[in-house]
């Protein structure tokens, strides 16, 4: 078997989307994903350093993706992002990619934040024995566990009131720049959080196919955003599998409002909302150690547990 390593283009987004889906439909993560998805990834990445794609015989046997932050604080978490295809396994290639990954994320990493502290980080689900050995042989550990979980959005849905002194509304376009700042200031002392910056918040929500401001609601109190629910929807979810589910993406409260119901009245009403529109479930993920109380707002919203994703992180140091 003859391999050729070469970095990827926007050309090889199709290949790379197809050798997703093979592993997805091995290791059946849950985390369906389309062209337009990587798409968006490939745009994040500086393709020419920070991406490789292994071929075998003209085949795409396996990619890596090296996707930095714009604006880390303390330490800089590089994601790796890589599969190889189920075929292709057990032959080394996975090892070989994840090295030249991370030596990629020493050098962007070096050019840009050269004075801050560097960890590269990957996401595994847990049931994947073969890419967990991997990723501890490299001395990798889990910083974090992440609970993936779902609700049918169905008649037994619990209806929370929304506490005296506040309203909830739907997104507009024109709160975006406050809503990000409270999204900021909600999350900053969250564990491997940082600062949105206005283009990072324009990648994820405002120009992003994904974000479904319509089912988006925001809490305010005397006319100010405190909390908010950010939501988007995959339209690959639908497709692979015949369920429309409305995805959670961000939920957050502003520290002073929180205690109060806010979070949980938001989330029933976006849950309402989102069964009005037709949608089957929800889903969302959440830090199984997020101080506050995150975890237990869910599990009273009917959240069930789905799987489990672990964030391992290795502390590089610099040449």
């Amino acid at each position: 078997m003859e391999l050729v390593r070469r970095p990827l283009t926007t050309a090889d987004i199709p290949a790379v989307t197809a050798l997703y889906n093979a592993v997805e439909a091995v290791d059946d993560t849950g985390e369906l994903l389309s062209e337009e998805d990587f798409a968006e990834t490939f745009a994040e990445t500086d393709l020419p350093r920070g991406s490789l794609g292994v071929f075998a015989d003209g085949t795409l046997a396996a990619y890596g993706l090296v996707v930095l932050r714009d604006n880390p604080v303390g330490t800089h978490r590089v994601r790796l992002d890589g599969f190889v295809h189920p075929k292709f396994r057990r032959n080394g290639i996975g090892r070989e990619l994840l090295t030249r990954m991370i030596a990629s994320a020493r050098l962007l990493h070096a050019e840009r934040h050269p004075a801050m502290p560097l960890v590269v980080c990957t996401m595994v689900e847990s049931r994947l024995a073969g890419l967990l050995t991997l990723v501890e042989s490299f001395g990798f550990s889990a910083d974090r566990h992440f609970h993936e979980m779902e609700v049918a959005l169905g008649e037994s849905l619990a209806q929370v009131p929304i506490p005296s002194g506040y309203e909830i509304v739907p997104f507009s376009p024109a709160r975006d720049e406050e809503v990000r700042q409270v999204c900021n200031a909600a999350f900053a002392t969250h564990w491997g959080s940082v600062e949105r910056s206005p283009e990072e918040w324009a990648a994820s929500f405002t120009n992003s196919k994904r974000f479904v401001p319509e089912h988006s609601f925001l809490a305010l109190a005397d006319g100010a955003v405190v909390g908010f629910v950010l939501a988007r929807h995959y339209p690959v979810v639908e497709e692979l599998t015949g369920v429309r589910e409305l995805w959670i993406g961000d939920v957050g409260t502003l520290a002073e409002h929180r205690g109060r119901g806010v979070a949980s009245a938001l989330l029933s009403w976006t849950l309402a909302q989102g069964r009005a529109a037709g949608y089957d479930r929800a889903g969302l993920s959440v830090d199984t150690a997020n101080s506050t109380g995150a975890l237990g707002v869910y599990e009273r919203a009917g959240f069930k547990l789905a799987r489990t994703w672990i964030d391992y992180g290795l502390p590089v140091e610099l040449d």
